[in-house]
């Protein structure tokens, strides 16, 4: 059985804390990665900042130390830093997985590791790809979208028309006080009746939460005042019970960020059957087909009008719904995504 090595030095997370606790997309994919791995007859064992260690649905998780240094593997995955890029060197199938857009790579601690210890980096979409400069260095360079859950990609339901309640589910860093400017002066005024619906907050983030708790404060407090605007700031929730409210809405707004590099938030609200109205932003435009299933736009009074428009009509609401509820083809489940992968490993 081929012994694979994934290493991650970040926050702390694991299996179980993933499913307890809100997490954030890079977190969600990587359990979501290394179960399905497991399934295809592969010995992973996870190093990293765990809360809970041992055999965890057929993944062996250990916290980070220096018995590490005393693993075999015919494999490893380095998970995003680059503390562990020449570690055992000698090892041909190596490969690197990064999350946020690659100009971060371009750095003296990382480019030097990379030259000397070649490996093969994985990006998760066409934007993201672009973003590690040609002349970098590489053994090689493939792309391999992150996966969504098999149910949601079984979601056929139609649902009936909804009320006007929209939904924000990111980082509040991402946007959110542009998205309250255009919900304050653009939005409700044409909609009083409409809902925006706020999940977020720090605790999803970790330590970066903890260290942008001071940033995120104003904007968070500016939400709670415009409640009297239809503006609802919620805790964020287990995601599990944050699929179910945002299938209940009628719109996911968004603005984007160009440190989107596959945006889960987007993705599974287009599989439950949301439009997205987004701005043309890192990789929105590969989540969301303008005019099909959402909104790319590039204005914020395209954003609000657009917004508006979803929000009021229910022909265009229908429409949009109806076409991402018949169709998932942008989209693969774990399963198939972990299959792609293995291709890499042995």
């Amino acid at each position: 059985m081929t012994k694979v090595l994934i290493v991650d030095n970040g926050i702390e997370f694991d299996s179980l804390t993933v499913r307890e606790r809100p997490s954030g997309g890079a977190e969600t994919a990587f359990v979501s990665l290394v179960e399905e791995l497991a399934k295809l007859d592969l010995d992973i064992k996870v190093y990293n900042n765990a809360k809970n260690t041992g055999n965890i649905n057929g993944v062996s998780w250990n916290k980070l130390s220096a018995k590490i240094y005393n693993e075999s593997f015919d494999a490893i995955i380095i998970n995003r830093g680059d503390k562990f890029l020449n570690f055992k060197n000698d090892c041909k199938k190596r490969i690197f997985w990064i999350h946020n857009p690659a100009q971060y790579l371009v750095k003296w601690r990382y480019l030097s590791k990379i030259f000397f210890n070649p490996l093969t980096i994985v990006f998760s979409s066409k934007y993201h790809f672009k973003t590690y400069p040609s002349w970098a260095p590489n053994k090689n360079k493939v792309i391999i979208p992150y996966g969504v859950d098999e149910q949601l990609l079984q979601q056929k339901k139609i649902k009936k028309i909804l009320e006007p309640k929209a939904i924000f589910t990111s980082n509040p860093l991402r946007g959110l006080d542009w998205l309250l400017d255009r919900w304050e002066y653009e939005i409700y005024p044409k909609l009083p009746k409409a809902k925006l619906f706020l999940y977020t907050g720090s605790d999803t983030y970790g330590e970066f939460g903890n260290k942008n708790k001071k940033k995120m404060s104003p904007i968070l407090k500016r939400a709670r005042n415009l409640i009297d605007k239809g503006v609802i700031l919620k805790k964020p929730i287990k995601r599990d019970i944050l699929l179910k409210e945002i299938s209940k809405s009628r719109v996911f707004l968004y603005q984007g960020d160009k440190n989107e590099t596959f945006c889960m938030s987007v993705a599974e609200a287009q599989l439950l059957g949301v439009p997205s109205i987004v701005s043309d932003l890192g990789c929105m435009n590969e989540r969301v087909r303008n005019k099909i299933t959402g909104y790319v736009c590039n204005s914020d009074r395209d954003f609000s009008e657009s917004a508006i428009k979803i929000l009021k009509d229910d022909a265009s609401w229908n429409l949009m719904h109806h076409n991402m509820i018949n169709n998932h083809q942008d989209y693969y489940s774990w399963s198939e995504v972990a299959k792609l992968w293995k291709k890499l490993i042995i």
